[in-house]
């Protein structure tokens, strides 16, 4: 179970993200974040943590154009890491295996979410707008929503708790099923 320090963290992180996003500039492909945590000292005596996002690379025929394709998108990711044979392992269970190698889930990093961070449009006052939209799912099943509308200057956050609240959005039963799935890698890993 996350503490109420770690969710903080977690939103200050998709917040962070998206200022980054704005640096790059608005219209680019879906992009796809492992966010993990991990000892800022793991020989000191105090247990602080630092949260880092690692960007999960899509393959150029997955990078999405339209957002409506992305839950299914998160599904067939979800099951591509979720096959059991390691021995025809594909090319994002490799990727996947290096990153958690990279992020160090042995020595004290725990995976916290999955997020997914992507242009859209949003019908409002009788027009659609340009917003960018950061969701995430976390370990406990919390839903974040970030969403920055284009030409203003600070985005919305709203994090959602209790049962379900990951499958109130399109991408939230997927980015749930990427987490289901990299836990199972990461057990693995740990072996």
């Amino acid at each position: 179970m996350l503490s109420f320090p770690a969710v903080h963290t977690l939103a200050g992180c998709l917040l962070a993200v998206d200022a980054d996003a704005d640096v790059l500039g608005w219209g680019r492909s879906a992009t796809l974040l492992l966010i993990h945590d991990r000892p800022l000292h793991p020989d000191g005596p105090v247990r602080l943590r630092a949260v880092r996002s690692v960007e999960f690379p899509l393959h150029p025929d997955d990078l999405l154009t339209d957002p409506a394709g992305l839950p299914a998108l998160l599904h067939r990711l979800a099951t591509a890491l979720g096959q059991p044979d390691r021995d025809a392992a594909t090319a994002y269970q490799v990727t996947l295996d290096t990153i958690i190698e990279l992020i160090g889930i042995r020595s004290g990093a725990r995976l916290l979410a999955w997020a997914a961070v992507y242009d859209d449009l949003l019908p409002a006052a009788g027009r659609a707008r340009r917003v960018r939209r950061v969701d995430a799912v976390d370990t406990d099943g919390r839903l974040y929503q970030l969403t920055h509308l284009h030409a203003e200057e600070h985005p919305a956050v709203a994090v959602h708790d209790g049962p379900g609240a990951a499958n109130t959005f399109p991408a939230g039963p997927g980015l749930s099923a990427l987490l289901a799935a990299t836990a199972r890698l990461a057990a693995r890993s740990q072996r």
